[in-house]
């Protein structure tokens, strides 16, 4: 089967998926124990769309959609175990439309621009570190989201906040969970780049790497602030939805500019 046309079945996978999601939740009504399964399938078309993508030629290529499409991919495992796990569909409201508009994207911009890695173990390990923790902490950029809605509901209007959302502190303690995760996976990754030579380094563009460490700084502060003053609720959805917007800025607008514009 194309290439192309996986894409597309698994954006319109994920597209259904999100319709009927968002209507039984906004009906309260009950959802169907079929959507584990469902969802299962789509994520793992998902998985198999991009290692055809990275993987299926000479190297691996790692093209700005393709590390999107992957760095969702990784948002959308976690995902799946949080659905698993809690019962919690709230996040897949955010997820699953970032997914289906990455799948989207490589199947109308496969081909446009490539960056092939064939030999260097060292950069691959330091990519796939660091596509792992930006789609944790894009996953907690979304809870942030989730967080600032839920207390801005109970805040004004507490009758409009869906049972199926759940408590705030629960959200704020995944939101914790994530922030700590992706921040480790991120932390080695910066740590393993340092390994590199100071040509890599300086291969780099400047702005990459100076929103990368802005970015570390404010994620550490906040987990810092968190565990010693107590910082929660808004104030660290807040901060995280600034660290996590640097480090996805540097890293995806960076190969936007490299790809498509020089």
């Amino acid at each position: 089967m194309d290439l192309v046309v996986l894409e597309l079945l698994g954006f319109a996978l994920y597209a259904i998926i999100l319709v009927y999601v968002w209507r039984h939740l906004s009906n309260s009504s009950a959802i169907s124990n079929i959507l584990p399964t469902v969802l299962l399938v789509a994520i793992c078309l998902h998985g198999y769309i991009s290692y055809l993508n990275i993987d299926g030629g000479t190297g691996q290529d790692f093209g700005l959609f393709n590390i999107f499409a992957m760095t969702t991919w990784l948002s959308m495992i976690i995902v799946y175990w949080n659905l698993l796990r809690h019962q919690s569909h709230a996040l897949l409201l955010i997820s699953l439309p970032i997914a289906a508009v990455s799948l989207l994207e490589v199947a109308m911009f496969d081909g446009m621009a490539t960056i092939e890695i064939s030999s260097q173990k060292a950069d691959i390990w330091h990519i796939l570190l660091g596509v792992l923790s930006m789609s944790i902490l894009m996953l907690a950029a979304m809870q942030s989201l989730l967080v600032l809605y839920v207390d801005n509901g109970l805040r004004h209007h507490p009758a409009s906040i869906h049972s199926w959302l759940g408590p705030l502190q629960s959200l704020e303690r995944y939101l914790i969970q994530l922030l700590i995760i992706g921040f480790l996976f991120m932390s080695v990754s910066l740590l393993l780049a340092l390994s590199f030579s100071d040509e890599s380094v300086h291969a780099q563009p400047l702005h990459k790497i100076l929103l990368t460490i802005l970015s570390w700084v404010i994620l550490a502060t906040l987990l810092f602030g968190h565990f010693i003053r107590g910082w929660r609720g808004v104030f660290a959805a807040k901060l995280t939805l600034v660290g996590v917007f640097l480090l996805l800025l540097g890293y995806f607008g960076s190969k936007l500019v490299l790809e498509f514009i020089l």
